[in-house]
């Protein structure tokens, strides 16, 4: 990376910044936002009504449009009602030829949000159901929002979500409606705001000296953890940036279905790996030797119980994907218990300067 991300820091403001790192380390330091989406675990239910026929049928476009919909959830005896925009988004699940039903995004003016479920949330990723009658593809979203649960045990600035169950109604009727379970992820954008840093989205070519490194060898970790190789630092690929006013640099990820933990039957690693499916894990962070990675380590270890509960709660969520879920886990336990396994995977594999 050029200079200009490289920061040095001044002896004098050492244990402040060590204070900063433990904190990405460190659950529920983030404040108590005016969004009442994410304020419980509740399994939503709503109905968002556009023209399914048209959107669905643009995914292969290089120039998405903007659909106008509408977004109804009960409230007590009545139905709230919402006027939202919708579009596809992401990549491989966006594109016909791979899912039936395409990501969404959600933007909505702060008056039409004002008061209602959505306040606070001026837009929204939906991710949904690849193939929403297939309770395999069920499945696959359930394991996913799992680990966004179990990311944020670790990480305060990790995005938050909140599940549902969503019917998807063509307005002009020329369509059946579509019932899947899907969840809402927090924007990027509303994340800095609540966190009071900056969201730093044009700096592809990071290195990792760039970025604060407590939070990328935890991030680095836990992607080797959930046998994610589907990230990247440097092209900020399922990564963004956070900058405080001290000019520290704070990676956040996201985005799970091609890990090995989840699974899913579409997933595979880049040809240029070593591994030849996504249950193999391989990692793809900084090298440390084992008396560097220990606090890291210890963290994880501290925060075992919370990181496997995170699947065990989820409505819906068959008996059969959380004990392979926990047997998957397993492993990466036993692995970074035993020094000899940590030096011929964590450490051979690592990456010097950047991935």
């Amino acid at each position: 990376m050029s200079n200009t991300l490289s920061r040095r820091v001044p002896a004098a403001r050492a244990l402040l910044l060590l204070a900063l790192c433990a904190s990405a380390l460190m659950p529920g330091t983030r404040p108590l936002s005016a969004q009442p989406l994410f304020r419980s675990d509740t399994v939503l239910s709503l109905t968002l009504t556009t023209n399914l026929r048209d959107l669905l049928r643009e995914r292969d476009s290089t120039k998405l449009r903007w659909h106008n919909a509408e977004l109804a959830y009960a409230e007590g005896d009545s139905v709230r009602r919402i006027a939202v925009e919708v579009r596809a988004r992401g990549h491989f699940r966006r594109q016909r030829g791979n899912c039936d039903f395409p990501p969404i995004s959600i933007k909505l003016s702060r008056d039409s949000a004002r008061g209602t479920l959505l306040q606070g949330n001026p837009r929204l990723k939906l991710t949904t159901s690849c193939r929403p009658n297939n309770d395999e593809f069920t499945q696959y979203i359930l394991a996913e929002y799992g680990v966004y649960r179990a990311y944020r045990t670790l990480h305060s600035n990790a995005p938050r979500t909140r599940l549902a169950n969503v019917t998807y109604r063509d307005s002009a009727n020329r369509q059946q409606p579509v019932t899947s379970v899907a969840f809402f992820i927090e924007m990027d954008e509303e994340v800095a705001r609540e966190t009071s840093v900056k969201l730093r989205d044009q700096l592809k070519g990071a290195r990792f000296a760039d970025v604060d490194s407590t939070s990328l060898h935890s991030i680095s970790l836990f992607e080797y953890m959930v046998g994610n190789t589907d990230w990247s630092l440097g092209g900020l690929h399922n990564i963004y940036l956070l900058q405080d006013t001290m000019g520290i640099i704070y990676p956040v990820a996201y985005d799970w279905d091609w890990s090995g933990i989840v699974n899913t039957s579409y997933s595979r690693p880049d040809y240029r790996l070593p591994i030849k499916r996504v249950t193999e894990r391989h990692y793809m962070g900084p090298c440390l030797t084992l008396a560097q990675w220990a606090p890291t380590l210890n963290k994880f270890r501290e925060q075992r119980a919370a990181i496997e509960a995170s699947w065990t709660s989820i409505p819906g969520i068959a008996p059969r994907r959380v004990q392979q879920v926990q047997r998957y886990l397993s492993e990466f336990w036993e692995t970074i218990d035993d020094p000899g396994r940590m030096r011929s995977t964590v450490l051979r594999t690592c990456r010097p300067e950047g991935n």
